[in-house]
């Protein structure tokens, strides 16, 4: 994964090269893609290239999980390619919106990144793989039944003829999606289900950048935040005329709930902010501690609509009627909720009003409308590039508080991008 070279740059020179294909399918889907789009059009889930490469999209994050590769090899299960051959990027969720959310869910979260989109990444490898043969039987003139296909290798064993799908690519992107689909069963699988090699494994062990923390633009300048200790806490008052007049320092910016500093270098920035004095408004949480904590949850506790996950037999008919009961209590901590890698956004606010962000996030698409609220543009004008994640945990999903930070920071220095990361 590279950043110098966007998404978008690498579809045009892969394109005026030769390009490649992408298969969509219309379950439960819907194509985005216009009729009669060009051969060598990037769709929504594979991609292959002449040199029978394949690319394949995930819309989940990667936490250290392994969705990024569980995933590819659903696809490519069902695709029947080489996994040699198979490599992986995440979806653009500025482009799942222009093209009416065609990945699906971005969320990855509560275990559910494989369980709840498996069956449609199935498809879309399966869909594929139907193209490809067809496009091959159309150019033997056969029926389709007449063919097989393994790793990658389409034949027809009658008269000993092959074709790689590097080579049909072109022709199966102009055909039709089948509309029925049939699963491999799992007892078949080679890929799916199998201990491979994961995708994303290279990179980390020879650190490449992968992360948030890595990102790396050119003139990109660094911010550092202060946020109030209590949770829900305001900013009161912040006099920050010495840090002002240290080295590197560009911009002191005060928001409602945070106070940032904006320098050539994150050290200069985060030496800048400890000289930043800065009173807090802690408001109703100011007196909160375990005690107050640990009431509210045997409070919880006692409510008599609490929501019923599972039920084992009668516990309160088993209690009442016990010849012994034994009590004891087991409490453990309030635990900060932290990531290995911090909490980080880079956002640049461009002259011709395009917001790019870069963010380590657990939801693309809420990652992207949060930016789009802050910047107050329309999704259209925000893309998000996801990076992998050096943790989630659930940190990273639902609050998007770092993406908000990092684009009012970016705000307040338009045309320059900024990495703001917590410490």
């Amino acid at each position: 994964m590279t950043i110098g070279l966007s998404r978008r740059e690498f579809l045009t020179v892969s394109a005026a090269a030769g390009g490649g294909l992408a298969l969509e399918f219309c379950f439960p889907l819907a194509s985005a893609a216009a009729d009669g789009a060009a051969a060598t059009e990037v769709n929504a889930w594979i991609v292959i290239h002449p040199d029978d490469r394949v690319v394949i999209r995930i819309a989940r994050s990667e936490m250290g999980q392994g969705t990024f590769t569980a995933l590819a090899q659903l696809v490519a299960e069902e695709l029947d390619c080489d996994w040699a051959n198979v490599s992986a990027e995440f979806a653009s969720p500025n482009e799942h919106i222009r093209r009416n959310r065609i990945w699906g869910s971005m969320s990855t979260g509560g275990s559910m990144g494989v369980r709840s989109s498996q069956d449609y990444v199935r498809k879309a490898g399966a869909s594929a793989r139907a193209m490809l043969i067809a496009a091959a039987a159309a150019q033997w003139k056969i029926p389709a039944a007449q063919c097989t296909v393994d790793r990658g290798v389409i034949a027809h064993g009658p008269t000993g003829r092959t074709l790689r799908y590097g080579q049909v690519a072109t022709a199966a992107a102009k055909l039709a999606p089948p509309k029925e689909i049939t699963l491999r069963d799992p007892k078949d699988w080679k890929i799916a289900g199998k201990s491979m090699h994961r995708l994303d494994i290279p990179d980390k062990v020879l650190g490449r950048p992968v992360f948030g923390v890595d990102v790396a633009l050119p003139g990109m300048m660094h911010a550092s935040i202060a946020q109030c200790p209590v949770f829900g806490g305001k900013v009161k008052s912040v006099d920050a005329h010495a840090a002002s007049m240290m080295r590197g320092v560009k911009k002191i910016l005060s928001e409602e709930d945070f106070v940032a500093v904006v320098a050539d270098s994150w050290w200069r920035a985060d030496q800048a902010l400890k000289q930043v004095k800065i009173e807090w408004n802690v408001g109703a949480n100011g007196n909160a501690g375990n005690d107050s904590i640990a009431t509210m949850l045997r409070a919880g506790l006692a409510e008599p609509q609490l929501p019923q996950a599972r039920k084992l037999g009668d516990a309160p008919d088993a209690i009442a009627h016990a010849a012994k009961v034994v009590e004891a209590e087991y409490q453990s901590p309030y635990l900060n909720h932290a990531t290995l890698e911090p909490q980080t956004c880079t956002a640049w606010l461009k002259p011709e009003g395009f917001l790019d962000v870069w963010t380590s996030t657990q939801d693309g698409e809420a990652s992207m409308e949060a930016a789009a609220q802050t910047a107050g543009l329309p999704l259209e004008k925000v893309e998000v590039h996801k990076m992998m994640l050096g943790g989630g945990f659930g940190r990273r999903g639902g609050p998007q508080d770092f993406v908000r930070q990092g684009v009012l920071i970016a705000k307040s220095v338009p045309g320059v991008p900024v990495k703001m990361m917590w410490s």
